[in-house]
């Protein structure tokens, strides 16, 4: 069941980051053409772009982290014979979710206070911002536990 969450969310999360990469791109195309042809200047566009590269980077991130193809140092682990090997991936997967437990923990509050602070040039709460960091802490959290029952089951070994 759990397999099934993680693929759903996998395409989701593939569909929303393609979603937000190509509105990036495009808004600055127009930032660009805007300031160069007409000598307009949108002034909330900067924030705009920052927010949305912001939830791109950890929905990202979360992508990364849950096919495992964040940044690792595998050069002991690779060497390790199957058994020890299981049982340093499941050792390294709870490290994950405790530090993506402190994410959330620390993040919330951070995110709370951010909500009563607009961007610079935009009467638009920064909180949205950093509401990244626990939202993506949460779907880390969900990919860890699918990679954890992967190793349990004995279908992790090449991780």
């Amino acid at each position: 069941m759990l397999k099934r969450i993680v693929e759903k969310m996998y395409a989701v999360l593939g569909a929303i980051a393609g979603f937000l990469f190509l509105s990036l791109f495009a808004l600055n195309i127009v930032r660009i053409a805007l300031r160069y042809f007409a000598g307009i200047s949108w002034i909330w566009l900067p924030d705009f772009s920052r927010l949305l590269f912001i939830w791109l980077v950890f929905i990202g991130a979360s992508i990364l982290v849950g096919q495992h193809e964040h940044l690792i140092m595998d050069f002991l682990v690779s060497k390790m014979k199957p058994a020890p090997r299981r049982i340093l991936n499941l050792f390294i997967q709870f490290c994950q979710i405790a530090f993506f437990v402190v994410m959330i923990v620390g993040g919330i509050p951070v995110t709370k206070v951010r909500m009563r602070v607009p961007f610079d040039t935009w009467d638009f709460p920064t909180g949205w911002a950093y509401l990244a960091v626990p939202v993506c802490a949460v779907i880390m959290i969900i990919f860890s536990l699918h990679s954890i029952q992967q190793l349990l089951s004995k279908k992790g070994d090449a991780q």
